[in-house]
């Protein structure tokens, strides 16, 4: 398992890794399926070419689906290292959809600039606010996160004024990406967790 901390520098280049493997995995199984029709002398080309329909299709559809899911991947490790410890506009321009809907604890939001909204205020009640990336599982265009967040309490945080206590508690979120940018968040985190480790809520 590998982890990712947030102000660790992650060297990709993006673009050109994520369509070099996707290029390459598409070429490889396009070639292989037409190289076995060519070499196939039994009855007739349109049954040879039915019968072989199906096999290129799924090796162009899992080709697909793979590369989809390692670019995915590569623009989460660049958020996660590089946007989540700043909450940099300019980045966010960079990794987040204007339109992103966001799904969290059974309210939904939407809009960028809501988004860094948000960031924003918990970077103000949590200034040495961190997100250790613990797993991150790419499938499609969804991208599976599972964070450790730490941080000590200075400032109001979900109605609790400042504590001044040190903070850690676990969140998992799902980011569903189109066009290389964010679209979609949904986001679990333990806010019970959060809110005993305050003293705002029994641990009972």
């Amino acid at each position: 398992m590998r982890r990712y901390k947030k102000r660790a520098v992650v060297v990709t280049a993006l673009g050109a890794l994520g369509l070099a493997a996707f290029g390459a995995g598409a070429a490889d199984a396009v070639g292989t399926v037409h190289g076995n029709a060519g070499a196939d002398t039994g009855s007739s080309s349109s049954s040879s070419s039915s019968s072989r329909a199906p096999s290129l299709v799924s090796a162009e559809s899992a080709s697909w689906s793979h590369g989809t899911a390692q670019a995915n991947k590569r623009i989460m490790q660049r958020f996660t290292s590089e946007f989540l410890p700043t909450g940099d506009p300019a980045l966010a321009r960079k990794f987040i959809s204007p339109d992103i809907v966001m799904h969290f604890a059974g309210t939904r939001q939407q809009g960028r600039d809501t988004y860094l909204g948000v960031v924003a205020a918990n970077m103000k009640a949590f200034p040495d606010l961190e997100w250790t990336v613990e797993d991150m599982r790419a499938e499609g265009d969804t991208v599976a996160v599972r964070y450790v967040m730490t941080g000590t309490h200075q400032g109001p945080f979900a109605g609790v004024e400042a504590t001044g206590k040190a903070i850690r508690a676990e969140s998992m979120a799902f980011y569903r990406l189109a066009g290389g940018k964010i679209v979609e968040e949904r986001a679990q985190l333990d806010m019970l967790g959060i809110l005993q480790q305050m003293g705002a809520a029994s641990a009972a």
